[in-house]
C-alpha cells in the first residue's frame, strides 16, 4: 500500500500551488489527502476533505464564520484543521502532513503541527522561515523550509521549493524511522538538563549512566529545551529525569530570555517518573542583547557571557524566592524523587572565584529550599560545586536508587 500524506491549505487563494505540491508528492510515489482550509470551495481544486467539513470540525459553519471578524474564522478553521489531521494520524490513515503559507498560513499550519506526535513527518514551507517569530513556537520536529518567494502564483522558483519539499516529505515517509507515538527503546531512556555552565557535571553523569545501560538524552535548557523535556515526559519518551539544570525556573521569575514558561518542572512530578533535582544555574538569567537588562537589575551582579548575552545573578531576596518556587514544584512529585544541593556553587560562574558567585545568597536559597520541601523528600547537601566529579557521582548514584525503587521493586 502507498504511504499517504495530508496536504492542507487554502484552495480559494493558493489552490494552484497546492495542486502542484500534490502532483509532486504523487510523482514521488505517495498518495495524498487534500484538505481545504479556505473559506470558499473551488470547483477546479476538488478536495477529499472540504472547507465545509473543516469548519464543522471547528464548531461552526462557513455561513456563520462569514458573519464574524477574520480572527474568528482563523480560530474555527485552525481548530477544525488540527482536529481532522490529528485524527487521521491517530487512525493511521496518513503517514505525513505538509502545508505552505505566509504569516497567516504559517500560523494555521503550526496549530496543526503542534498536535502531531514527535517522529511523525511534518513539513511546512513558509515565507517567514527566516524569522524568529511566535508561529514556530512548539511545532516540535517539523521541517520548516524557506519558500524564498511568496506562496502566490506558481512560478519556477516556488515550483523548485515545492518540489524539494515534496521529495523531502517522501524521504521521511518512505525511509524514515517506523512511526509510533514513542520510538522503540533498546535501553531505558532518561533525560538530563544542561546549560553551558553546567556541562562538566552533565557530561560526567551521562557517561556514568551510559555505562550502566541507560540511553541518556541531553536537553539544552534555553527555553525551548525545557519545553521539549516537558513534552517528551508527557508523551512517554522518558523513564526518568535528572533535572540537573533548573535555571529556566529562575529565568521565568526574572523575565530572562531563556524562560520555558510557568509550567516548567510540572510533567515529571505529575507523571511520577523517578527524578533527581538540582538547583543548577538556578540564579542566572539570560538577557539578549545586554541592553535589555531591566533597570531593576542594574545593581545585581552582571557578567557578559558574549557580546550578545548578559547573565544577571539574582540577589539574596530573589534567590530565596526562586528557591522556594523550585521547591514548591518538587513538592508535587508523585513518584520517587531526591533533591541534591552543591553547597559551593551551582554553575561555572556561580562558584568560588566565579563572576556571579554569591555565597550568602546561595546559603539563604539552599536553606529556603530545605525549609519549603516536603519532609518526606530526601535532601543531600554536598560540600562541592555542581561541576565537581564527586557531585556528578552523587547524582548518578541517587538516580539509580530511585530508578530501581520505581521499576524493579514494583
Amino acid at each position: 500500500m502507498k504511504k499517504t500524506v495530508a496536504v492542507f491549505g487554502t484552495m480559494d487563494t493558493k489552490g494552484e500551488d497546492y495542486y502542484f505540491l500534490k502532483q509532486e508528492l504523487e510523482k514521488a510515489g505517495l498518495a495524498t489527502i487534500l484538505i481545504d482550509t479556505g473559506l470558499q470551495s473551488m470547483a477546479e481544486y476538488p478536495c477529499e476533505i472540504t472547507c465545509d467539513q473543516v469548519a464543522a470540525a471547528g464548531g461552526a459553519s462557513l455561513e456563520e464564520i462569514r458573519k464574524h471578524e477574520r480572527t474568528y474564522a482563523f480560530e474555527v478553521i485552525g481548530k477544525g484543521s488540527a482536529h481532522i489531521v490529528s485524527q487521521l494520524c491517530r487512525e493511521g490513515k496518513i503517514h505525513g502532513a505538509i502545508s505552505m503559507g505566509g504569516g497567516q498560513g504559517t500560523l494555521l499550519a503550526a496549530m496543526v503541527m503542534r498536535e502531531l506526535p514527535l517522529g511523525f513527518p511534518k513539513v511546512l514551507v513558509s515565507t517567514i522561515a527566516n524569522l524568529r517569530t511566535p508561529p514556530f513556537e512548539g511545532i516540535n520536529d517539523t521541517l520548516v523550509m524557506n519558500s524564498l518567494v511568496d506562496v502566490s502564483g506558481n512560478n519556477s522558483i516556488l515550483q523548485m521549493v515545492m518540489a524539494n519539499a515534496a521529495h523531502a516529505m517522501a524521504g521521511m515517509v518512505v525511509y524514515g524511522q517506523a512511526q509510533s507515538s514513542t520510538p522503540a527503546k533498546k535501553k531505558p531512556r532518561v533525560g538530563i538538563t544542561m546549560f553551558g555552565i553546567t556541562t562538566p557535571c552533565v557530561d560526567q553523569v551521562r557517561k556514568l549512566l551510559a555505562g550502566r545501560g541507560f540511553e541518556v538524552i541531553v536537553f539544552h535548557v534555553n527555553g525551548q529545551g525545557g519545553k521539549m523535556l516537558e513534552l517528551m515526559i508527557r508523551q512517554g519518551f522518558l523513564d526518568g529525569v535528572l533535572d540537573v539544570t533548573t535555571g529556566e525556573i529562575g529565568q521565568e521569575y526574572m523575565g530572562g530570555t531563556c524562560t520555558a514558561g510557568p509550567h516548567r518542572l510540572e510533567a515529571g512530578p505529575e507523571t511520577g517518573i523517578p527524578m533527581v533535582v538540582v538547583p543548577g544555574a538556578l540564579t542566572d538569567a539570560n538577557f539578549m542583547p545586554p541592553s535589555t537588562v531591566p533597570e531593576k537589575y542594574r545593581n545585581n551582579k552582571i557578567y557578559l557571557h558574549n557580546p550578545n548575552l548578559a547573565l544577571v545573578r539574582s540577589d539574596l531576596k530573589e534567590s530565596v524566592e526562586i528557591g522556594q518556587i523550585l521547591a514548591q514544584k518538587v513538592n508535587r512529585c508523585t513518584g520517587p524523587v531526591a533533591f541534591l544541593i552543591p553547597e559551593k556553587g551551582t554553575s561555572l560562574y556561580d562558584s568560588p572565584g566565579g563572576p556571579l558567585y554569591d555565597e550568602e545568597a546561595n546559603r539563604a536559597m539552599f536553606d529556603a529550599i530545605c525549609q519549603t520541601l516536603r519532609r518526606d523528600i530526601p535532601v543531600k547537601r554536598m560540600d562541592a560545586t555542581i561541576n565537581d566529579p564527586q557531585f556528578a557521582q552523587l547524582i548518578a548514584e541517587e538516580f539509580l536508587t530511585l530508578y530501581h525503587q520505581k521499576y524493579e521493586e514494583s
